[in-house]
């Protein structure tokens, strides 16, 4: 199984220390989007699941004050991504001028629903946090870190606890709940992203009027979330009008299914799918049985849900 405990530990290097950490993708359950509220974003109500795939991340101070050197392979320059913004927010919180050397090795596509950017930004708040600490300083704290990591994405908050949880707001009411063990899931990447400002566009013209939708209650959807997949009453807002923009989306929702998925929806504003099975045999089986007969493009990641990791308080 995937040990939560591996999310963030302290390794020594050539750099005086280094941190390493891990910034696991999420899933959305469930996602209902909306209309667009008079601050200009839309209100949601989620189930968020952090996953085994993920990004990992080494964190290092340099001798040379506020340097930030990034190294890795994104679809931006460095100085662009979300972990060069957490980088500035956290030196404008702290006053810490550290200078910082950060390798990330990717595996969480870009452009794929799976909330990539927002835990490396997450993960680097971490990683930034156990450097002060190791150095005897004192650190933020969580709730200041999660308010400060709503500023960098909506999706920062989740990724700072991660395990499951019901997100409501624009993404910054996070009520972490029990994550369940006893499910594998498959995750497809069409090969292709989605914009999440496009799939907001596009919802907004396809879908005028947001109350033809159903809307289950929070209590629902938790009570749902325990009983078994395939009876789950889970829906995604960007999936209708998504999926008929992008036809693939919705052959891999299909095709999921038929290769034995108890539960099967695209995530978060796209591209990725995914299909909930028993087991990771299970699961790896499908993916196996995707690879033969589907494009070369997809990518496909057999996945554990995660709980909750240790808190670095």
């Amino acid at each position: 199984g995937f040990d939560n405990r591996r999310l963030i530990g302290i390794i020594a290097g050539a750099m005086e220390n280094a941190v390493f950490v891990r910034a696991p993708a999420k899933v959305n359950l469930h996602l209902r989007v909306y209309g667009r509220r008079s601050d200009g974003f839309h209100g949601i109500l989620s189930l968020f699941q952090a996953v085994s795939l993920a990004d990992e991340l080494s964190v290092g101070s340099l001798k040379q004050p506020n340097a930030i050197e990034i190294d890795g392979t994104f679809d931006c320059p460095p100085e662009a991504t979300t972990i060069h913004k957490a980088v500035l927010a956290y030196r404008g919180a702290t006053g810490d001028s550290r200078g910082l050397s950060i390798r990330v090795k990717k595996a969480i596509p870009a452009g794929a629903g799976l909330g990539g950017g927002s835990s490396d930004a997450a993960a680097t708040l971490r990683a930034l946090e156990a450097l002060r600490r190791a150095d005897g300083l004192a650190g933020l704290g969580s709730e200041a870190l999660k308010a400060l990591g709503a500023t960098i994405g909506s999706d920062v908050p989740f990724f700072l606890d991660g395990g499951a949880a019901l997100v409501q707001g624009r993404g910054e009411f996070v009520e972490p709940i029990p994550a369940r063990g006893d499910f594998a899931l498959l995750l497809v990447f069409p090969g292709f992203g989605v914009g999440t400002p496009w799939a907001y566009g596009l919802l907004d013209r396809e879908r005028p009027d947001d109350s033809a939708e159903s809307d289950p209650s929070p209590e629902t959807l938790l009570a749902a979330y325990r009983g078994k997949p395939e009876t789950w009453p889970f829906a995604n807002s960007f999936e209708p009008c998504v999926s008929a923009a992008r036809p693939e989306i919705a052959a891999l929702v299909a095709e999921l299914r038929r290769l034995g998925a108890s539960f099967a929806m695209m995530s978060g504003s796209g591209s990725t799918v995914f299909g909930v099975f028993p087991d990771l045999s299970a699961a790896e089986r499908a993916g196996t049985a995707l690879a033969s007969a589907g494009s070369s493009a997809l990518r496909i990641f057999p996945a554990l849900p995660l709980a909750r990791p240790s808190a670095l308080e």
